[in-house]
């Protein structure tokens, strides 16, 4: 009952969503670098009983040692640090062994839509710099509709998107505003980590209806991608990956992989049961981006 409860109240937060949403945009509250919260990673998977613990271990000293993750664990809570191993983990499985996009000689260009805070940009970026880059520099732009919202600290979300990109390394940014209205060059890769396919997660985040143009999000993605490029997607649920390959019937991809994104080493993994992860290869050539 309290679920349903909060189903039925969500639309009826639209008219404040709405506004808070503009007054956010309109201020483009910054107060500067922020201070990433950290924990001692001793405390590292803390929440998982001995035996899975110890696994669970031995799995991150091997993922940190190959993918040089020495400063974010330093620079992150435990469980910040558990989620990004987990999605380089999770990504890892889900393109291992297909062909990646051919980037030429030039750097391998991504593009994260819908990135929050970015806190996960480290995970992001070693992916993309190992199997993927095959040694090229990668040029990775995270960008957030609504990165104006205020922390408990007094920083902006992009205030923290931006402190992660950093950490990220070199060639890792972060940008506010409206995917569809930026102009960047044809990219190599495209990740949507649990885009808003249904209503009911969109209002949960705070952004009203008027924002909720999943048609629209994924042409854009689509169309941002050279041809052979990739399409990363996570969804929450069973339900949300049907959406989503529906929503991309009658675009120029098709579907190369798809699997579970559950976990059982983060401190939410009751709540992952159900993810799906899938990746979609574009075809033909470059496509209008509008929307009729």
């Amino acid at each position: 009952m309290p679920a349903l409860l909060r189903r039925c109240r969500a639309p009826l937060r639209g008219p404040a969503d709405e506004g808070a949403v503009a007054l956010r945009s309109a201020l483009a509250w910054s107060r500067g670098d922020a201070v990433l919260p950290r924990e001692d990673p001793a405390g590292l998977y803390a929440w998982l009983p001995a035996d899975a613990r110890a696994a669970a271990r031995q799995h991150a000293d091997e993922l940190g040692r190959r993918h040089d993750l020495a400063a974010l664990a330093a620079r992150s809570t435990c469980a910040v640090f558990a989620h990004n191993l987990d999605l380089l983990d999770r990504l890892e499985a889900l393109t291992r062994g297909v062909a990646p996009p051919d980037a030429g000689d030039g750097p391998l260009r991504a593009l994260d839509v819908g990135s929050g805070d970015f806190h996960y940009a480290t995970a992001l970026q070693r992916f993309l710099a190992g199997p993927c880059s095959a040694g090229r520099p990668v040029e990775l732009v995270g960008v957030e509709l609504d990165g104006h919202g205020i922390y408990r600290d007094g920083h902006s979300r992009a205030d923290h998107a931006r402190a992660h990109a950093a950490l990220a390394g070199p060639g890792v940014s972060f940008v506010v505003g409206d995917v569809a209205r930026l102009a960047l060059p044809p990219q190599h890769v495209v990740t949507l980590l649990f885009p808003f396919v249904s209503a009911y997660p969109l209002l949960q985040w705070g952004l009203p209806l008027s924002r909720f143009r999943p048609r629209r999000l994924l042409r854009t993605a689509v169309a941002a991608l050279r041809p052979g490029g990739w399409l990363v997607v996570a969804n929450q649920t069973e339900a949300e990956f049907a959406r989503l390959g529906a929503l991309l019937a009658d675009q120029p991809v098709e579907r190369v992989r798809s699997g579970s994104f559950a976990s059982g080493t983060v401190p939410d993994a009751a709540r992952t049961a159900a993810r799906i992860g899938s990746l979609w290869r574009r075809l033909g050539p470059a496509i209008d981006t509008a929307v009729r």
